[in-house]
């Protein structure tokens, strides 16, 4: 199954998006991506998603083919250029959303601040942390990677790109990612500093929204159940078999968890 791309204008930046499927089915699928990467890291799983709906994958502000968004971006920020991107693609008609870490956060904000777009959540490893790791993390993640012209300077995009996926993913789809999060620049830690600076307490416990927490053993796993009690009408679904590269070489399980979350 081909994906294509394209553009959609927002108030503030334009946005790129994947795409794959047809219109006309089920309700259309909107992903939302992991920090620091973009929907490409939804490439491997759509055509799995895409069999009977259009399935949608756009790139936040500062991502990807995204315009550059603002430094200080907030999980609000990004909500609200996903929210016109599902006005320009799917109209009136809800959709349904599946995020993934940074990405379920999008999600939720999303649903808050657009109910009437939205018809069901599904959320896979949610970085559902409490204050303490927030805080901890919040002041790491508003330091630059201080890109030099030292080749030194990319060691940690190195190891988040390739030395951590490799194993799963091969050299062509890692090396894809590592260069995927280089386009940032100095910028790269904006969308893991939204992410923790995210109110999840106060904002999850206020969806509304039929939501589906997928938990895989990951270091996101406590979070995630935090994350699914925290969400009034969530139903939590523990896959614990899937260890490693969910949206890759897992791709086959998660897409049957989120498929069958979406069609309850």
């Amino acid at each position: 199954m081909s994906i294509r791309r394209g553009y959609s204008d927002t108030p503030a930046v334009q946005v790129h998006w994947r795409m794959a499927g047809e219109a006309g089915g089920a309700p259309d699928l909107v992903c939302l991506h992991p920090a620091p990467f973009s929907g490409l890291a939804f490439t491997t799983i759509m055509p799995l998603l895409a069999r009977n709906r259009q399935v949608i994958a756009p790139d936040f502000p500062g991502h990807g083919g995204s315009d550059p968004g603002r430094a200080d971006a907030t999980i609000a920020d990004y909500a609200q250029a996903m929210a016109s991107v599902v006005e320009d693609l799917a109209g009136s008609v809800p959709v349904d959303l599946f995020g993934f870490h940074t990405g379920c956060l999008v999600a939720c904000e999303l649903a808050l601040t657009r109910p009437q777009a939205v018809r069901r959540l599904v959320l896979v490893d949610v970085p559902a942390f409490d204050p303490e790791t927030r805080a901890d993390q919040l002041a790491e993640s508003a330091v630059p990677p201080g890109f030099t012209p030292e080749l030194e300077s990319l060691a940690p995009a190195w190891e988040r790109g390739i030395t951590r996926r490799i194993e799963s993913q091969g050299m062509d789809r890692s090396f894809a990612m590592f260069v995927e999060q280089l386009r940032h620049g100095e910028a790269m830690n904006a969308g893991f500093h939204a992410g923790f600076s995210y109110e999840v307490e106060d904002r999850l416990a206020r969806i509304a929204h039929p939501a589906t927490v997928i938990a895989t053993q990951s270091g996101l796993l406590d979070a995630t159940r935090r994350a699914a009690r925290l969400i009034p009408q969530a139903r939590l679904v523990e896959r614990l078999d899937i260890t490693r590269a969910v949206l890759d070489e897992a791709a086959a399980e998660t897409a049957s968890e989120v498929l069958r979350a979406l069609d309850a």
